[in-house]
């Protein structure tokens, strides 16, 4: 018989069956696991998965971004509202966790719906641990622009505001605080939070003394971001009627709170922004509790207090509580203490009080000056804001007070302000600038303005305008101009060659700067300036800008002012000398134009043989000084003739002519018409008019202008009429006879009273140079090659004799055309036909300097 190939194996299991599964334990070896197990539907599961996920989570930043990548929040959503308390609970949690990503508010935020299920939350459910997780979920979430917005239709502020004053958990209560501040950083919805009816502050100040820091931190923040909506007008004005400038004042003086002393006086600091609440923190004696609390605060929190008074200086009703209170005596005591945290404040605040009088002249009692130059010549003392703020103060109170302005030009204290620029390498431009803002303050008063009236110091000035920075040079224009009342300083801006920076920084195409260039150049330019200018070619440069002419208003009245000191020049580019343009010692006209004028030093360093003369005025001996009794009255004062007292001159005194012809000319015209500075031309006339009772009087000092004209002009013609009995004035005879002068002188300058045969350019250039001396009213204009000369003779309409009623003196213009070629010394009427021919042509656009030797005019 054959063994069996196996034992016989009883069933045992056939006769119990057991079909239920029994569980077992599951270990996810990754977060992409437990990430899987988020779909099941078993709550044991889900509720471990999503409390190893938050313990995950919870150890590193890292940990959140690998369950961010993997998308847990999108598994973690679809279980906020599962029917498991506790599944809610770590799911809230975990999705707190995730929010708090940069990325995580975005994902949760894409579906509105998300963010209104966890708002209900607060609505709807009392677990202390939902209400946590799901309000620390808002507070992420109102971190976005998006997530306001859907709290806001969410419309649960009320809830809260509820849960904020009510809630037993510390936890809630900040997170609700935390989501308030994330709504009023957010400027569309912040008007709905204050808005809100349930809003109220004293549960608001009632949190910042509550016993948990992070509470107090958020109800200050809040606190703060409240008060800063100065234009919500509600706000203000309920805050100023609640407790809380005193409540916060309560947590100063409480060293329990010392925690949070800093962040207090940062939101006092910024209620004192406006008046009404710099009012109101006088009025409710806050301000003797800060002055109280500055005595014996930690030395940490001294700046933060100092920091509150200063922000109130930037107000007047601010000025006027600190200055009731002393407190700007404070000021100028920190400025001496060894706390170098309170010095930028301190002096901050001295700048601020000095816009108030009385606090100013306090001050100024003590000696602030001094302290002020001993933080700015600190070389260990930082600029910003230390030494800034002490150089503001310095500016401003020397600006308002004299007794300042003179201590701040002593020699000490002055060197300490003078090194910022001396030294300028070393400081910053912010420093230059004030610096030179307090050198404009201090000509506010003749003591300190004469005390920068140095040589040393007019070249600091000087040097400034070669450096870069063109607010620097704006600055440093201003303050040179402000100097320029002083003739000492146009000398020494001269001597400092100033004319020769101003037309460098010309070229810089800047219109704020060429403004103030131009200022500078009207204020400042003399006759030797003048000539300077000319000199370096900036005049025709001014004049050849058209674009700038049109852009810098100052630009033409600074032309102007050089051709008001430079008459030779004026007439060379304008072809006119008005009435009120009176010839210099010197003038000199050249008798053919060229492109440039030149200075009469260019015109005698020309090399032989000389091509075309420069007529020339001079009345006064070459080595004769300017006091002679030659020296005809002005009818203003004049700066000294450059030709006759100029050091660059000098050299070409001896080249000139000794115009001894012109000379006894004047001598023989003041015999015939007396003292010059008797005539009409040159007395000042109070009334704005002749009346009707002076007509008589008009009438015979019109008379006797006329026959001065009329005898002028013959005496002009007589003398220029040749020097034969043919009396030949032809242009060649004139040529041939200036030719002859320039060899026997050996120049090309000849003085105009050499010349003995002369056309209408010598004749008209005569007869202004002794017009301007015997008192006639004259203007000389010239079209190229000709000229003519014009007078100014006051006379009555005889046609309307009845209906006029006054003469108006100041409107004085020229009216009558003097003949000096067909018939001397014969006045003929503007716009007669004789006038025309005397004038040669009619010209419609004005013939000026470039080498034109015609213009578009009609004969």
């Amino acid at each position: 018989m054959a063994k069996p190939l196996q034992k016989e194996r009883e069933n045992r299991s056939a006769e119990k069956k057991d079909l239920t599964f029994h569980p077992y334990t599951i270990t996810p070896e990754s977060a992409h696991t437990s990430i899987l197990l988020l779909e099941s539907t078993e709550p044991e599961i889900l509720c471990q998965t999503l409390r190893a996920i938050t313990k995950f989570s919870a150890q590193d930043t890292q940990n959140r971004y690998i369950l961010f990548d993997l998308d847990a929040i999108r598994y973690i959503l679809l279980h906020i509202e599962h029917s498991e308390l506790n599944i809610r609970r770590f799911a809230l949690k975990a999705l707190a966790q995730l929010c708090q990503l940069p990325q995580g508010p975005e994902q949760v935020l894409a579906d509105s719906a998300n963010l209104r299920k966890i708002a209900f939350m607060l609505v709807k459910v009392e677990d202390v641990f939902v209400l946590e997780f799901a309000s620390l979920v808002l507070s992420e979430l109102t971190r976005e622009p998006l997530g306001c917005e859907q709290l806001v239709s969410a419309n649960i502020l009320s809830t809260l505001f509820s849960r904020m004053k009510n809630s037993l958990d510390p936890d809630v209560q900040k997170n609700c605080l935390q989501t308030l501040s994330n709504l009023l950083d957010d400027p569309v919805c912040a008007s709905e939070v204050t808005k809100n009816q349930q809003f109220s502050w004293p549960s608001l100040l009632a949190l910042m003394q509550s016993k948990y820091l992070a509470i107090q931190h958020a109800a200050l923040r809040t606190v703060d971001q409240l008060i800063c909506r100065y234009k919500d007008l509600v706000v203000q004005k309920t805050f100023r009627a609640s407790t809380g400038v005193l409540d916060l004042c309560d947590i100063l003086e409480s060293y329990e709170f010392r925690d949070v002393h800093a962040q207090v006086l940062g939101v006092l600091r910024d209620y004192v922004e406006t008046e009404e609440n710099a009012s109101h923190l006088y009025q409710s004696g806050c301000i003797l509790r800060l002055l109280a609390y500055l005595e014996m605060a930690l030395p940490a929190m001294k700046p933060h207090c100092l920091a509150v008074l200063t922000k109130m200086s930037f107000t007047s009703n601010g000025r006027d509580a600190l200055y009731q209170t002393g407190t700007d005596m404070v000021f100028c005591h920190q400025l001496l203490s060894s706390n170098v945290d309170l010095l930028a404040d301190a002096a901050m605040g001295v700048a601020n009080m000095t816009k108030l009088l009385p606090s100013a002249v306090r001050m100024c009692e003590t000696n602030i000056i001094e302290a002020l130059c001993a933080i700015l010549s600190d070389d260990s003392a930082a600029w910003f804001y230390v030494r800034m703020n002490a150089l503001r103060a310095l500016s401003e109170l020397c600006r308002i007070i004299p007794r300042a302005a003179s201590s701040l030009v002593e020699p000490n204290t002055f060197a300490a302000l003078r090194n910022i620029n001396v030294k300028f390498k070393d400081n910053p431009i912010e420093a230059q600038r004030l610096a030179v803002q307090c050198y404009i303050n201090l000509q506010n008063y003749h003591v300190s303005t004469r005390a920068m009236l140095s040589p040393d110091f007019v070249l600091e000035l000087v040097n400034i305008l070669e450096r870069i920075d063109i607010r620097l040079k704006i600055l440093t224009c201003t303050a040179l101009t402000g100097l320029m009342s002083e003739d000492l300083a146009k000398d020494l801006f001269t001597l400092k060659k100033g004319e020769e920076v101003v037309s460098n920084n010309l070229r810089i195409e800047h219109v704020g700067f060429r403004t103030a260039l131009c200022i500078l150049i009207t204020s400042s330019v003399t006759d030797e300036g003048a000539e300077i200018y000319l000199q370096l070619g900036t005049l025709h440069y001014m004049i050849e800008n058209k674009a700038a002419r049109y852009v810098v208003g100052a630009w033409e009245p600074a032309i102007e002012a050089i051709f008001r000191h430079h008459p030779s020049a004026k007439f060379a580019y304008t072809g006119t000398l008005d009435i009120n343009d009176f010839t210099q010692e010197g003038f000199y006209v050249l008798k053919r134009l060229t492109k440039r004028f030149p200075t009469i030093q260019e015109v005698l360093l020309q090399k032989p043989p000389p091509r075309d003369p420069v007529l020339i005025a001079m009345f006064l001996h070459p080595q004769s000084d300017g006091n002679s009794s030659m020296d005809i009255r002005m009818p203003y004062q004049r700066s000294s003739s450059k030709l006759a007292v100029s050091p660059s001159s000098g050299l070409f005194a001896s080249f000139l002519p000794d115009d001894v012809n012109l000379r006894s000319y004047l001598l023989k015209l003041r015999l015939w018409f007396g003292d010059p500075a008797k005539s009409l031309h040159y007395i000042e006339i109070e009334d704005a008019h002749y009346e009707v009772r002076y007509r008589d009087k008009c009438a015979e000092v019109s008379s006797s202008l006329k026959q001065r004209a009329q005898l002028l002009a013959e005496f002009v013609v007589q003398q220029m009429s040749g020097l034969t009995q043919e009396r030949d004035c032809s242009m060649p005879s004139v040529e041939l006879h200036l030719a002859d002068l320039m060899t026997e002188l050996k120049s090309p300058v000849v003085g105009v009273g050499w010349v003995r045969v002369g056309g209408p350019l010598e004749r008209a250039v005569l007869y202004k140079v002794l017009s301007d001396r015997v008192g006639l009213p004259c203007a000389l204009k010239r079209v190229a090659s000709h000229a003519w000369c014009e007078v100014a003779l006051p006379e009555m309409d005889s046609d309307n004799e009845e209906t006029e009623v006054s003469y108006p003196a100041g409107l004085l213009r020229c009216n009558y055309v003097v003949d000096l070629v067909s018939h001397p010394g014969r006045l003929w009427p503007l716009d007669s036909l004789e006038a025309h021919r005397v004038r040669g042509t009619i010209c419609l656009k004005p013939c000026n300097f470039h080498g034109r030797e015609s213009c578009l005019c009609q004969n």
